[in-house]
């Protein structure tokens, strides 16, 4: 889902933005008022600016954390004349962004054979623990090293998983 936003922003440009990077940051505008004697010079730090039509950018900001400066200025008649600075900063996504699946099926064909953590932060697992229907602990790690269900039934287990700050539960089907 991608959203554009406009900001119509005063010549003055001192302000600031904040964005996470939980998902695709989705390009952003940003207009100053219009002078038909001025040319536009836009600068940012990181980033691209995808569309440009004098007083008015489309940028998209990269998804890396970081503070990234964008600045405008003017000139008029060949002279230099108003400059402003605005400034984003992009903050490390408050949340996990992990995806756990609800089954899997070793059964050799090469799809779907193991069950793991995926998503962008499947590497900040700390432990987790497979139980079969009686409560017994089948299998355990200390990363996201995917379990393949050998010498395991068809059926239902429970996980649990553990990360620096948050502890999720769940069931995952075993099908053959």
């Amino acid at each position: 889902m991608r959203w554009w936003v406009l900001i119509l922003l005063p010549f003055q440009l001192l302000a600031q933005e904040t964005y996470t990077n939980c998902g695709d940051l989705v390009p952003q505008n940003y207009q100053v008022s219009y002078d038909a004697d001025k040319v536009y010079y836009w600068d940012i730090s990181e980033g691209e600016i995808i569309y440009n039509q004098g007083n008015s950018i489309t940028v998209q900001w990269p998804d890396s954390i970081g503070t990234y400066i964008m600045s405008v200025y003017t000139t008029r008649f060949g002279c230099e004349g108003d400059t402003s600075y605005h400034e984003v900063v992009i903050e490390d996504c408050p949340y996990l962004q992990i995806f756990v699946p609800n089954s899997f099926t070793p059964n050799e064909d090469n799809h779907n054979e193991t069950f793991y953590v995926h998503g962008a932060d499947g590497d900040e697992i700390e432990l987790m623990v497979i139980f079969n229907r009686w409560g017994e602990k089948v299998y355990e790690t200390t990363n996201n090293e995917p379990w393949d269900g050998k010498n395991c039934q068809i059926g239902i287990y429970t996980y649990s998983i553990r990360t620096h700050n948050q502890h999720y539960t769940g069931q995952i089907n075993l099908i053959r």
